[in-house]
């Protein structure tokens, strides 16, 4: 019994241990082609970029949008009291940059500025832009009264009682001479008769586009201290506001006439945006756009965009000095003085330039599987070229490039690919990193054709049959059922050998 014991012992380690290795012999065919079949811990970038610094700790870790300026910029005075309050965030489009960024998430009143809110409601609300609205008695009342409640003074589109415009004519209204009539007439339809109804409306739209420092009291920004917003959420406001068209084009309108209503002759806006219109002293050629905004409470609001060089500049100012220590008004409009120094700085400090080349050979991997006559190395070259805007002093090779493979995770030395490859397949991306930003990516290409090798192709799908969980099982089971068949055999000829002695005895 003891041998039967150690018998079937044996035979047990035996299975084991062929079932572990069954597939090794098959898989040191490969040698070289094979070396990873796992991704090993991330190494350094030395052996796939050896051109670039590892990755920015501050970038890996989530930093935020790069801030090229480093929070200071020469034209502003920071001693100075009256600058204590400028809130500013100046991007460029084209490329995401962020060129400056001063005071943007500190809440802040943002004035006439919260109509371009109003003209994106509008502008989503109404199919039919040519649909009219007529200023009602009742409308009329409301505007008076909170033109009392404020003092007098606040800006208006000339509008009288019973007078019928278009949407696209209050629009005008609200966006040049910043109507504030026009953005009622516009929120009490919108809204079904109820101005909180369009307020709701209104902080719903901020928060779908990612603001979380804005709450919206009215239609037109007159002064609520519950009425506030960020530089950088009229950024998003504004960025938003900008992807449709006729915005685009009201905003570009130095004036406006509309002809003929069933009230007047006409109407004619001039945009209190002065650095559109040419001649007014503060014309800055370069600026598309877009809206002022202006209370004691508020300071000086500006927001515009600027073009140069193929490149689409967005500025947002909040809170330029209005009013002196003394109570009186400061002189020139500070908004159109800093915008048009902040234009010159950032014209004359920033300049676009080619980070890579189409065809740049940026990053490769070393371990190419079954790959025919050994080829055992991919380069992977850039897809397009790159251009970014950056500032003059910075050299393009402080510009990090990280390579990622097409699953997200960053190409290491132990990364493998598997052929057969064409040339120009899309292998991953690289990502431009400037000082933990990130500027942009291209498409990371094969640079030649890898062709596979069918003896290498044969083995491997050898060994992946040995390593395949139903052979193992069905290994397993036949070295059970030949055990189980031995020991019945052993069994059987012990009880033979027993019934001989038995009989021997007998004839005995």
């Amino acid at each position: 019994m003891k041998r039967l014991t150690a018998l079937l012992l044996c035979c047990l380690m035996v299975g084991s241990f062929a079932l572990q290795s069954a597939a090794a012999p098959l898989g040191d065919l490969f040698s070289a082609q094979a070396q990873v079949e796992q991704k090993q811990p991330e190494q350094s970038d030395s052996d796939t970029t050896p051109s670039t610094p590892a990755i920015d700790s501050d970038y890996a870790t989530g930093a935020q949008k790069l801030d090229v300026s480093q929070g200071t910029v020469p034209f502003i005075d920071e001693s100075d009291p009256l600058m204590q309050n400028l809130a500013v965030y100046m991007v460029e489009l084209t490329t995401d940059t962020l060129i400056h960024s001063r005071n943007a998430d500190v809440q802040k009143y943002p004035a006439s500025l919260t109509k371009i809110m109003t003209a994106i409601l509008t502008l989503e609300h109404f199919p039919d832009l040519s649909q009219e609205l007529t200023f009602t008695a009742e409308l009329q009342n409301y505007v008076y009264e909170i033109n009392v409640s404020y003092g007098g003074g606040i800006s208006t589109g000339g509008i009288v009682l019973n007078e019928t415009l278009t949407v696209e004519q209050l629009l005008y209204a609200i966006m040049l001479p910043s109507a504030n009539e026009a953005a009622v007439m516009l929120a009490y339809e919108m809204g079904d008769g109820s101005l909180e109804k369009f307020a709701q409306m209104m902080n719903d739209k901020a928060r779908e586009l990612g603001c979380t420092g804005t709450n919206f009291v009215n239609s037109n920004g007159l002064f609520n201290e519950n009425h506030y917003s960020t530089a950088y959420d009229m950024y998003l406001i504004t960025k938003y506001a900008l992807q449709n068209e006729t915005f685009r084009k009201i905003v570009s309108t130095p004036s406006y006439d509309t002809g003929p209503t069933n009230k007047q002759e006409n109407l004619h806006w001039d945009s209190t945006n002065k650095m559109i219109v040419e001649g007014s002293g503060f014309y800055y050629p370069q600026i598309t756009g877009v809206k002022t905004g202006t209370l004691e409470e508020a300071g000086r609001c500006l927001i515009t965009t600027a073009q140069k060089d193929g490149y689409e500049y967005l500025l947002v100012l909040m809170g330029a000095p209005y009013l002196d220590g003394a109570g009186g008004y400061v002189t020139p409009n500070q908004a159109f003085v800093l915008t048009a120094k902040f234009y010159d700085w950032v014209f004359d400090t920033y300049k676009a330039k080619t980070i890579v080349e189409k065809g740049d050979k940026v990053s490769s991997i070393n371990n190419v599987r079954l790959a025919k006559d050994g080829k055992n190395h991919l380069q992977l070259v850039s897809a397009q070229t790159f251009s970014a805007l950056i500032p003059n002093n910075i050299d393009v090779t402080n510009v990090r490039r990280i390579a990622y493979n097409n699953n997200g995770e960053r190409i290491g030395e132990n990364d493998y690919v598997t052929a057969p490859i064409e040339k120009g397949a899309k292998m991953g991306t690289l990502k431009l990193i400037l000082y933990g930003s990130e500027l942009g990516s291209v498409d990371l290409i094969a640079a030649e054709s890898v062709e596979e090798s069918p003896m290498l192709v044969l083995m491997d799908k050898i060994s992946q049959f040995f390593q395949n969980f139903w052979f193992r099982f069905a290994f397993l089971f036949v070295v059970l059922v030949v055990l189980f068949a031995i020991i019945i055999n052993i069994i059987q000829n012990k009880r033979r050998k027993k019934y001989r002695r038995v009989n021997r005895r007998r004839y005995l």
